[in-house]
């Protein structure tokens, strides 16, 4: 490759030109000649970039070729088929993928649509049942309001009834006298011990 460009570089060279030759556009003075020669330079290493530039294009393009016949040993469908065959397998590939995809993210989302269901279902139960027990509470304090005021009353009763039983045997100790000592009782105003209160 470098053949290839070794006998251009002579083209830019003013030895190049034979000895009755002269650059075509050079002009006779000191201060063109001084341009010329940088000019010349320019050209000279705008050749050797492009020249580098092209040898560095053919190695990859030559590993590029090296693995393109690896993948052809390794995939034989490439060699076998063509591009639009693979693009069509590809595809084929691609979109009954994508419909299994499509089923699995389907039946993923029934589920999640049933336990959503479920979830509010149970969150109606669990409310019901909140109000029941919050009903049962206040019935609950109700009852026990009402069993404070009826222990109370029947408190009050029977203070009564022991104040009436004092008075009675007071009242009949007075009026017989010879029974003053003796407890007599009386069997109307006790309460049966089978009986509650």
């Amino acid at each position: 490759m470098d053949s290839m460009f070794e006998d251009d570089i002579s083209i830019l060279t003013q030895e190049a030109l034979g000895p009755d030759e002269d650059w075509l556009d050079s002009p006779n003075t000191d201060l063109s000649g001084e341009m010329c020669s940088a000019s010349h330079f320019a050209l000279i290493t705008a050749y050797d970039d492009i020249k580098n530039r092209l040898t560095g294009l053919e190695r990859e393009n030559s590993t590029l070729k090296r693995r393109l016949k690896m993948y052809e040993v390794k995939y034989p469908l490439i060699g076998e088929f063509g591009e639009e065959h693979i693009f069509s397998l590809y595809e084929a590939k691609e979109t009954s993928l994508l419909k299994s995809e499509k089923a699995s993210l389907q039946q993923q989302l029934n589920q999640f649509q049933h336990e959503l269901q479920k979830s509010k279902e149970r969150e109606e139960q669990l409310e019901e049942m909140i109000q029941a027990y919050e009903k049962l509470c206040v019935e609950k304090a109700d009852l026990e309001t009402e069993l404070g005021e009826m222990r109370a009353l029947v408190e009050t009763h029977l203070s009564r009834i022991r104040s009436l039983e004092q008075q009675l045997r007071q009242r009949d100790s007075g009026a017989f006298p010879g029974l003053g000592g003796q407890d007599v009782p009386f069997m109307a105003l006790h309460p049966n011990p089978g009986l509650s209160h």
